[in-house]
């Protein structure tokens, strides 16, 4: 479950609330991608899983008091009432603790490694050996980006020998390379002309023989990279941090970074999104004071760059950031203004229609 986002897992009978938690939420709040990947990670496996028992109709939240970030950490699982107007009431109240933070400032706690690690590759132990032992086939991270190598290991309860890993198009099962290394380690070379979906299929060699483990991920060749970032200037309630891109290829772009204290604390996840032409452009990032404290050094990490889909069957693309770490500076909080957050016209709506359907 990604944090700052209400997922409804809905039974049968109660498709119409499905359908307006999703005419509702914010589009800033989507990312299907996301949900795609923790899908494929689950599929590191030698057999097929088991199929899942459906599960209760359930709300996840982060649910945060404005005058405390601390509660932002608190994971929240509500059992959905049976009664409807009593579902949309419960969804109202997840949904105005939301609207204490903008969108584009979200607070961040250490729990939230969907954010803090958005590239992280989760390998799945898979039986092997007629199930009498388990092993995983993971790469170094989940999308990997031209030039850099693509690094492979499997973990094993076994002793592993050696490792014969092919690289196919998930596409096309085309074969795009093929490596064999002594011991659980291998590496690939990239080329710029690989897919953006690869399976890895590893024959990997134990003591006691053999066996075969696949693993998906996702190979880019970057379109746009950020070349610097700004120093912040304070602007009402919020800290605007300019952030200049170079852009490859025209499109609708979504930029986000996590905001940490020098000390390496996490403080908040900054989005931008804007329409870019070719060529060298600036977005800002804006960190509201309602995820800020004090006065502090900080700095910008763990940057997410996307290049959108604009219509129906086109693939969100990917750029990356020249430097994995840019430092900003002191942040004196007390040169903004602490108005709370107000809510954009789009938002209030949402608000109105969920607490006009809990009260119908």
């Amino acid at each position: 479950m990604k944090k700052k986002r209400m997922i409804a897992a809905v039974l049968p009978g109660t498709a119409v609330l499905l359908l307006a938690i999703y005419s509702i939420w914010p589009a800033q709040h989507t990312d299907t991608e996301s949900v795609q990947v923790a899908a494929r990670e689950t599929v590191s496996t030698s057999n097929m899983a088991e199929p899942v028992a459906p599960r209760p109709v359930i709300v996840k939240s982060h649910l945060s008091a404005p005058d405390n970030r601390e509660a932002a950490s608190e994971r929240k699982e509500i059992t959905l009432p049976v009664n409807m107007a009593e579902q949309f009431a419960l969804i109202s109240s997840v949904y105005a603790a939301e609207l204490t933070y903008p969108s584009y400032s979200r607070p961040l706690s250490v729990q939230d490694t969907q954010w803090l690690e958005p590239n992280r590759y989760a390998p799945v132990q898979a039986p092997v050996m007629d199930g009498n032992h388990t092993a995983s086939l993971s790469p170094d991270v989940f999308r990997h980006f031209y030039p850099a190598p693509v690094n492979l290991t499997v973990q094993s309860s076994l002793p592993v020998e050696s490792v014969s890993v092919e690289l196919i198009d998930v596409n096309t099962q085309q074969k795009l390379a093929a490596e064999q290394s002594l011991g659980n380690k291998i590496v690939f070379e990239p080329d710029e002309s690989w897919p953006s979906e690869i399976r890895a299929r590893a024959n990997i060699h134990f003591t006691t023989g053999s066996d075969i483990l696949t693993a998906d991920f996702r190979y880019y060749v970057p379109v746009a990279e950020i070349v610097s970032v700004g120093k912040p200037v304070s602007e009402r309630a919020d800290v605007s941090i300019p952030v200049t891109l170079l852009v490859k290829r025209e499109g609708i772009y979504r930029v986000r970074a996590n905001l940490y204290t020098l000390s390496g604390k996490p403080v908040a996840v900054l989005t931008a999104r804007q329409s870019l032409s070719t060529g060298e452009h600036a977005l800002t990032l804006k960190a509201h004071n309602s995820v800020l404290s004090g006065t502090d050094d900080y700095e910008l990490r763990t940057f997410q760059v996307e290049k959108m889909s604009g219509f129906p069957g086109e693939k969100t693309e990917y750029g990356i950031s020249q430097k994995p770490v840019w430092p900003l500076g002191t942040i004196d909080v007390s040169l903004l203004s602490h108005e709370p957050y107000t809510p954009t016209p789009e938002e209030q709506q949402r608000m109105q229609f969920l607490q006009s359907a809990a009260s119908d």
